[in-house]
C-alpha cells in the first residue's frame, strides 16, 4: 500500500506516492535534492528549470558512484587485512 506525499523542489509543489513506510526516506531524498537544485541555481542562475534539475540528479548519481566505489575499495582492504591476520595466526 502507498501513500501520497508532498514534495517541494525550488518552490515547485509536487505530490509523488511513496511505499508505506518509506516517507521519512523520501522527504529525507526530496530535501537533499532540493538542495542540490539550489547550488546549482546559485551557480547557473540562468539555467531552466530542467537543466538545473538534469544537473543536480547528475552531482547526486557522481556522488553515489564515488561512494559506492569508496565502499568496494574498504571491502577489498577489509578482506586483505583478514586474509593477512588469518595467516598470520595459522603460521
Amino acid at each position: 500500500m502507498s501513500q501520497e506525499l508532498t514534495i517541494t523542489l525550488l518552490d515547485k509543489t509536487l505530490s509523488v506516492a511513496c511505499p508505506a513506510g518509506q516517507a521519512e526516506a523520501l522527504l529525507e531524498s526530496a530535501q537533499l535534492l532540493n538542495e542540490q537544485m539550489l547550488k546549482v541555481q546559485q551557480k547557473k542562475p540562468s539555467a531552466s528549470l530542467l537543466n538545473v534539475a538534469l544537473i543536480a540528479a547528475l552531482n547526486l548519481s557522481y556522488e553515489l558512484l564515488e561512494n559506492k566505489n569508496q565502499q568496494i575499495a574498504n571491502e577489498q582492504s577489509m578482506t586483505q587485512l583478514s586474509e593477512l591476520v588469518t595467516q598470520a595466526l595459522a603460521d
